[in-house]
């Protein structure tokens, strides 16, 4: 009945009558209830509509709600972990002529060089490179927190008690400042930089960018409170047959105390990022999975989801298949070479400085800028650093340190990006065994052949580490499922 037409009810219009009052009464009864019937089917029609709309009101709202809330968590947990990475990023090479000065003359051996201490940055380079995969491993077991307060602890740790190793040997600093420190940044390192990526998978680049800029902040703050507490007098080393060495009493007697300064310091950043850095729960997860694919709550065109996601290979490997990739050998391969030039750089630009610059403040702040900027003119720079002074000698300190940043800040994001976010720890673990090919070779070479073929020697050895690994990343062939590169 609410389907006939309401002017045709049995053949009779509301009007048309044969003659019987019964048959102009029934169809016009008919009419009305018809009339009715339609109308309130309407009705129903138009509030589930209504009601269909503000379902999906109801739901963008919440949807928008959600989001907001998850992305303020997730800035937290970034902003954890750049805290986290304040504390792993200081560097050796300031430290280094003070360290070295003091087993001179108050420790063993008396006869130590700056070569042969770039053994202790080496050693925290190896156990980085040794223990990161095993980092990535925890992190997924144990949550991102956990493992960040792991690795925190011990890295604090072999600080704090440097300051009784530095008393009595060499060798034992090389447990505290080397074994202990490297494991400690291997496990929280990582940790750190996939939790940021599990908040904001569709940002790699920029969140990798912001946590990994922590690291350089270590220097930009770290190196100026290791001088001004060490030698706040501003004074210079003194030659020696062998280089150029602290004797000065003052400066001696607060080389230990500094460690526990640091340690200190690294212990109350680290807290208060362990307390930020927590993962994104399942249920989040899932949903930006979702939001991947997507691209929203409700779903948009094809062109659309691919621009939403067009930097990924769309692969989930795990480790055991990364190796079996030319993607993974060419990302190694170029880390291998890069990290020759750091090595180098990062133990020695100090010792180099002290050659010609007797303003061991100068040397101190040149490095921050350098750790905070991070060019490309590295052998000129280097070559003509000796006859232009401070000036090229902070130019070349930036641009190295520039050019070398895309280290920590392209390879975890790339490695994310072509072999998934799932297992982007372990993986960025993998891919990391390569610092201990570079440290111990770059080591050996600094540590056998440095005083055979000088400075510039070891300048042409790392501009061509540098140009054989620029050549080997052109051969990168990872793509997206559209056949473009990631």
């Amino acid at each position: 009945m609410a389907g006939t037409n309401i002017g045709d009810i049995s053949g009779l219009t509301p009007f048309e009558s044969n003659g019987d009052t019964n048959c102009v009464c029934m169809p016009l009864k008919r009419w009305i209830k018809s009339v009715s019937m339609n109308a309130d089917s309407t009705r129903l029609i138009e509030d589930g509509r209504d009601t269909n709309q503000q379902q999906r009101r109801a739901l963008l709202l919440h949807s928008a709600a959600l989001n907001m809330s998850r992305k303020w968590r997730g800035m937290v947990a970034v902003v954890g972990g750049i805290l986290i990475h304040l504390t792993l990023g200081t560097t050796f090479g300031n430290l280094s002529p003070y360290l070295v000065s003091y087993i001179r003359e108050r420790s063993k051996p008396s006869d130590l060089t700056y070569e042969m201490a770039t053994w202790i940055f080496a050693t925290a380079n190896i156990m980085q490179g040794s223990s990161m995969y095993f980092g990535g491993l925890l992190g997924k077991k144990l949550g991102a927190r956990v493992t960040v307060l792991i690795g925190s602890s011990i890295q604090s740790a072999g600080v704090l008690l440097t300051y009784f190793s530095l008393r009595h040997s060499f060798y034992l600093v090389i447990i505290t400042y080397g074994v202990m420190y490297g494991l400690g940044v291997a496990l929280a390192y990582g940790a750190a930089i996939t939790c940021g990526l599990r908040w904001f998978p569709k940002h790699k680049g920029v969140i990798t960018g912001l946590i990994v800029a922590g690291y350089g902040g270590g220097a930009f703050i770290f190196n100026q409170v290791q001088t001004a507490y060490i030698n706040p007098e501003n004074l210079s080393p003194t030659e020696r047959l062998s280089g150029k060495y602290f004797d000065q009493k003052e400066i001696l007697d607060r080389t230990p105390t500094c460690f526990l300064l640091l340690g200190g310091c690294y212990i109350v950043l680290q807290l208060i990022g362990t307390l930020f850095v927590v993962d994104p729960p399942e249920n989040e997860i899932l949903s930006q999975q979702s939001e991947n694919q997507s691209g929203r709550l409700f779903p948009l065109p094809d062109e659309k989801r691919e621009e939403m996601d067009s930097r990924c290979s769309g692969s989930n490997l795990k480790s055991s298949a990364v190796v079996r990739t030319r993607a993974f050998w060419t990302m190694w391969f170029t880390f291998v070479l890069n990290k020759e030039t750091e090595i180098f750089v990062t133990s020695l630009y100090k010792v180099f400085g002290q050659n010609f610059i007797r303003d061991d403040r100068f040397l101190s702040l040149d490095a921050m800028l350098g750790l905070c900027t991070f060019s490309f003119a590295f052998l000129v720079t280097f070559i003509a650093t000796e006859e232009a002074g401070k000036a090229m000698f902070a130019i070349w300190v930036c641009a190295i340190f520039f050019a070398l940043s895309g280290n920590f800040a392209l390879f975890p994001m790339a490695t994310a990006r072509s072999f998934g976010e799932e297992n982007a720890g372990p993986n960025y673990g993998l891919l990391y065994t390569a610092v201990v090919v570079s440290s111990v070779s770059g080591t050996l070479f600094i540590s056998t052949l440095s005083e055979r073929i000088g400075w510039i020697g070891l300048f042409y050895f790392c501009a061509g580490c540098s140009l054989a690994g620029g050549i080997i990343i052109f051969t990168f062939n990872m793509k997206t499922p559209k056949g473009k590169d990631i």
